[in-house]
Formats: structure tokens, C-alpha cells, sequence
């Protein structure tokens, strides 16, 4: 089940599920340590019978402008009906529930709320304690530096009715409407909390619930009295995110509603999925934990520069630009990115070997992953005005990085030498790695120019690509580009990243055989029953059907976007861009209710497959929102 609310600020991020139930909590890092590992929170009800939350009709979303759920529940049988607010604070980190619960029927009654926790801190549940702790009211979760404290209040005050503390699942005695008091467990253990509200007829109350989270009892206590003003917090957090909204610098209000809508909403998924340290994760579903056993939660260098330029773009630099520095310390000696790294700096797992299937050896590489990152930094520096950081990340990370691109280059073929393609399923020299590695050298040498250092090489490695080794990527046969050259041979199939050949300025927009490429893009990955843009024919990656006769892929948010921006960059009339903008509103309508944006979707229902937020979906929809903003104003 993808994620369909993500709440974070840099180091706790929350995700729910469509009943509202928490699915994930990362802490101290988002995407790194999952303290629930996809199990579900589950939140009961004890009125006239049980039920849970999961079996109300729920209808999540955010507030518009914030990181903060805004969603509503209905339970008919039981005439009850529920808002619930749900935040992550913006610069503390506590989780917080608002529950506004309202009596349906015209008679008193009395109903209890139970919120379980089913915490697996570090990700294990091995040698964890759960105690309670009459001094603050609590049931607190903790193991090593890792503490959880979970509580419920009213009126300022405590509003714990019962708590239990379990060796398994709490699900029976919750249900049972009895807790068992139990004031302390340790091993893998579960708990719960419960409060009671009076409800008149027609009447509504209010229950908070928190989960206050630290590296010591003293750090998750501490928070109590910042707390204890809730409504405060909630504007507080509110007042913060919109913040954040209003330091755009486009006039976005000048785009369609559910346009500008959706693009605020990228910008602030972006920011809940981006670590302090600049690690910007692709995506903390822990869904994907079910297929093979790993996890989206790290750092690829690829996604983060797409997600760092298109925040740069869009006014907010300054919220990512740690990832830069993140790079700098991630890049190898030898000045190359690795497959991906944990959001706190170390090596990521990885399926690249060192060694071919020869037995020689290789470098484990995406070479898009050392390109992209320079390409970013001088975007950014574009975007922002701020050449400091040229100077500042030249030695460390612009340099050595540069230095790779320069010499892992075959001079025969004026093309990089192979490497893992951005799919990360093949060994050879991508059309796409070609045209970032391009990028790459150009924006080193701009930079150069720009600091005063020598980067004339590096310019002109990146126009002997162009000149000399773009040859080895046409067709004759089809008079367009090739996805790539492995061992020697042409790959002629097609491959949506192909655009990127012009979005890099490898080829210029009225190249015959870029044209034919994007035609093909168009019409052979066009998925006919649901639309969008698959990566490639015969994408086998959570694929639905093996006939690719009739769809080719399952379409991707991203390959989608692509196509769209490139046909909306390059349009000359307003017929043109409502051309370009179809693929913009395809995404859009292709959300989930909240606005999170998944990575594929189902080539024939239109849901989300595999995880959501897809953080790069999110950068793709604000770089092509950005680009309709420009393209509409210049075409007036």
C-alpha cells in the first residue's frame, strides 16, 4: 500500500496510510532508521461497539500551504465522525495528532480512543523496552539512543485513561476495550494508550495525541512544555510551511489552480523527504521492504540533483543546498558518485559488482551520478546568485569529479566509457549517461570561468562529445538516436531519458533525428488505456502484463513529465503548449487524494504502483510546472 500522507522536517518524517493509520517513523534521519518498519498504528474506537479507524470511510489530505494532514473520518453504524489533524513540527521533533471527535446521534455517550504503538526501534525488534512513566504521563519506547515517548491530552492537561504494555500484538485486548496495565515489557514489545471523551448529542471533543521523540529521555521530555500549548504548535508549524510557499519566485498564482496546487504541493514533499545534512532521500515508503528486502530510503545522486535544481528553480536553494555538501563528502578518491548512500553518509547497498561477467574488473557506476551533481551545483548557482559555493565545493567535489569525466573517456569513440545506465539494469554507454556526462564537463568549465580556475579541458572533452563521438549514437536505419552502445552495437531501442540529449544541449531542438527520437518517445511508449509515458518497451519492473504489444510499460510520473516539458519548452503557439500541458495534467490527475505523487502507475486502473512520495516525481512536476509558468509568458 503506497503512502498517501508524509509528514517530516529534516529529521522525523511520518507517513500514514489511506486509514490514517502510521506506517513509518524515521528518526533521526528520514530514511534511515524505519522504528516501525511498515506495521500499522492502529486507532480504535469503544462507543456503543468497537471498531477501528481502518474500518471508518477516510478521506485523507493535507491543509493547503503545510506539511499538516487535514483529513476526516466517518464511522455511520456507530454515528461517529471524525476530523483528525496529524503534523510533524517544523523544527522540534514531535508528532501530533488533533482529534475532533463529533456525536452523530441525538443521545450522551461516552466513547474511548486507543492509539496503539508498534514500535521495532533501529528497525529491530530486538531489546526494546517499553515502560511506563508516571512523571510525564507516558508510555515511552526506548533502546540505545533511541526514545519514544507517547501520550494523549486534553485541555492542556493529561487525558490518559488506560495504558497497556505487551510482549505481542495489543490488537485483542484493545479491541476488548481493556488494557492491561502492564507498566513495563522488554524484547520485541507493543503498546497502547487510551483516552475517554463525553460526548453530548450532536456534540463534538477534542483528543491530542503525541509522539515526542529523542536521542535520550531527557530530549523527548524536554519537549513537554512546548507541547502543552497545542494549538499554538499547530500554527505555529502552519505559519512555517507557508513560509517556506512564499519564498517562490514565480508568480504561480498565474497557473491553473489544480496546477499551482499540485506544484506547492511537490515543493513541500520535497522538503519532508530532504534531511538537515542535505540528503535528499528518493522515497520512504517501506512498502517496497515486501518485494526484496530493501528499501527506497537512501540518497541517490542522480534523483537528488534533478530534486536540488528544480527547488533552486523554484526559489528554495537554500532548503537543499546541503546536498551539495553531502557530495563532497560522499565522492570517492578516484572523484566518482557510488550507486547510493544512506541518509547519513555511508555507502548504500548496492547489486553493482566489481568485476564483468569476464571477471575483469569494473567500476561499480552510474557515471550519470558523478555528472549530475556538478550540472546541479551550477544550475543552482544560477538560479540563486550565489557563487561562493563554486569556490567553496571546487576542490572537494567539482574538481575530482570533473577530473573522473575527463578520464574515464574513450578517445576512439569521443564517448564515455560504460557504466550501469540510470535504470540501473545494464553495463554499457547510455545515450542518457552521455548527454549528462556532457552536461557535467560543460558545467565544470563554466564554473571554472567563473572562480578563475583552468577548466578549458573540460570543455573541450564535453564539444569532442559533441562533435565527434554524437555520430556513434545515430541510426541510420531509423534516422533517430539509439538508446546506447554496448560491446560495440548499437541498442536501438527507444528510451524516454532520450530527451535528455536536448534538455542538456548535446542536440539542438530541430536535430532531424532528435525529432524522430521524440516521436518515437511519443507514440511507442504511449500507454493507450490509461496514458502516460513508459520508460522503455518491455519494462519488466512491476510490470502488470507480459503483452507489450499492448502497453509497452507500466507509465511513469517521471518519463511523463518529460515528455510533456520538452514539448511545452519547445512549443511555438498556444495550441503547441495545451499539447505539452496534456502531459502536465496527466500527472496531476494521477496523484494520489492527498497529492503525493507516486513513482509508476497501473496501465490500465490509473492507481499507484510501487512507492509514493516518489521524490523525484515531485522534482519532475515543479521543474515542468516552472517551465508552463515561463513558456505561457513569453508566448502572451
Amino acid at each position: 500500500m503506497v503512502r498517501e500522507i508524509a509528514l517530516g522536517n529534516g529529521s522525523l518524517l511520518v507517513n500514514l496510510d489511506s486509514s490514517l493509520r502510521v506506517r513509518d517513523i524515521y528518526f533521526p534521519y528520514a530514511g534511515l532508521e524505519n522504528h516501525v518498519l511498515g506495521e500499522p498504528n492502529r486507532i480504535g474506537f469503544s462507543a456503543d461497539g468497537f471498531s477501528w479507524l481502518s474500518d471508518w470511510d477516510t478521506s485523507p489530505g493535507y491543509a493547503p500551504g503545510t506539511i499538516i494532514s487535514d483529513s476526516y473520518a466517518e464511522n455511520t453504524e456507530e454515528g461517529l465522525s471524525l476530523e483528525m489533524e496529524s503534523c510533524v513540527h517544523c523544527t522540534e521533533d514531535i508528532f501530533l495528532r488533533r482529534l475532533e471527535l463529533s456525536n452523530q446521534t441525538d443521545r450522551r455517550r461516552q466513547v474511548e480512543v486507543f492509539f496503539e504503538q508498534v514500535m521495532d526501534l533501529y528497525g529491530t525488534g530486538v531489546g526494546d523496552t517499553a515502560v511506563y512513566r508516571p512523571e510525564m504521563d507516558s508510555v515511552v519506547h526506548y533502546k540505545g539512543e533511541r526514545y519514544v515517548a507517547a501520550d494523549v491530552r486534553s485541555d492542556g492537561r493529561s487525558a490518559l485513561k488506560h495504558y497497556g504494555i505487551y510482549q505481542d500484538s495489543p490488537h485483542s485486548e484493545v479491541a476488548s476495550g481493556e488494557l492491561n496495565g502492564n507498566p513495563v515489557a522488554q524484547g520485541d514489545v507493543t503498546s497502547a494508550v487510551s483516552a475517554e471523551v463525553e460526548l453530548e448529542p450532536g456534540g463534538s471533543e477534542e483528543v491530542f495525541y503525541r509522539l515526542r521523540t529523542g536521542k535520550s529521555l531527557e530530549a523527548a521530555a524536554s519537549t513537554s512544555q512546548i507541547v502543552d500549548t497545542t494549538e499554538r504548535l499547530f500554527n505555529g508549524t502552519e505559519m512555517c510551511w507557508k513560509g517556506y510557499l512564499g519564498r517562490l519566485s514565480h508568480d504561480v498564482n498565474q497557473l491553473p489552480d489544480r496546477v499551482e496546487d499540485q506544484l506547492k504541493r511537490s515543493i513541500l514533499v520535497v522538503l519532508s523527504q530532504t534531511n538537515e545534512n542535505g540528503a535528499v532521500t528518493a522515497a520512504n515508503d517501506s512498502t517496497n521492504l515486501q518485494f526484496n528486502q530493501d528499501r527506497y530510503g537512501y540518497v541517490w545522486p542522480r534523483d537528488a540533483s534533478f530534486v536540488v535544481a528544480a527547488m533552486s528553480r523554484a526559489g528554495l536553494g537554500s532548503k537543499v543546498e546541503n546536498f551539495f555538501r553531502f557530495a563532497e563528502d560522499a565522492i570517492e578518491d578516484g572523484g566518482y558518485m557510488r550507486h547510493k548512500y544512506n541518509p547519513d553518509g555511508t555507502l548504500g547497498s548496492s547489486w553493482h559488482p566489481w568485476v564483468d561477467e569476464n571477471g575483469e574488473k569494473q567500476l561499480p557506476i552510474q557515471e550519470d551520478e558523478t555528472a549530475l551533481p556538478v550540472w546541479a551545483l551550477w544550475k543552482h548557482s544560477q538560479y540563486t546568485g550565489d557563487t561562493d559555493i563554486l569556490e567553496e565545493l571546487w576542490d572537494g567535489l567539482v574538481e575530482p569529479a570533473a577530473e573522473f569525466m575527463h578520464s574515464y573517456f574513450d578517445t576512439q569513440t569521443s564517448l564515455p566509457n560504460p557504466s550501469y545506465d540510470l535504470w540501473e539494469e545494464q553495463h554499457y554507454t547510455s545515450t542518457f549517461t552521455v548527454s549528462a556526462v556532457y552536461a557535467g564537463l560543460r558545467a565544470a568549465g563554466e564554473i571554472a570561468a567563473e572562480i578563475g580556475r583552468d577548466g578549458q579541458k573540460y570543455a573541450e572533452r564535453a564539444d569532442a562529445i559533441k562533435q565527434d563521438g554524437l555520430k556513434h549514437l545515430r541510426s541510420g536505419s531509423t534516422e533517430r538516436y539509439v538508446r546506447g552502445i554496448k560491446n560495440g552495437r548499437q541498442m536501438d531501442t527507444v528510451s524516454a531519458p532520450m530527451l535528455f540529449l536536448h534538455e542538456f544541449g548535446l542536440v539542438d531542438g530541430d536535430d532531424e533525428y532528435f525529432q524522430n527520437t521524440v516521436n518515437a518517445i511519443r507514440y511507442d511508449l504511449t500507454n493507450d488505456h490509461e496514458g502516460g509515458i513508459a520508460r522503455y518497451k518491455e519494462d519488466q519492473y512491476h510490470a502488470t502484463t507480459q503483452d507489450f504489444d499492448d502497453v509497452p510499460g507500466n507509465p511513469w510520473i517521471n518519463c511523463t513529465l518529460w515528455l510533456g516539458r520538452h514539448l511545452i519548452n519547445t512549443a511555438t503557439n498556444s495550441q503547441e503548449l495545451e499539447t505539452g500541458k496534456q502531459f502536465l495534467d496527466w500527472a496531476t490527475e494521477h496523484s494520489l487524494q492527498s497529492g503525493l505523487l507516486p513513482e509508476q502507475v497501473d496501465p490500465f486502473t490509473g492507481r499507484g504502483v510501487s512507492v509514493a512520495p516518489l521524490t523525484w516525481s515531485h522534482a519532475a512536476y515543479i521543474d515542468t510546472a516552472l517551465t508552463l509558468h515561463k513558456k505561457r509568458r513569453e508566448l502572451q
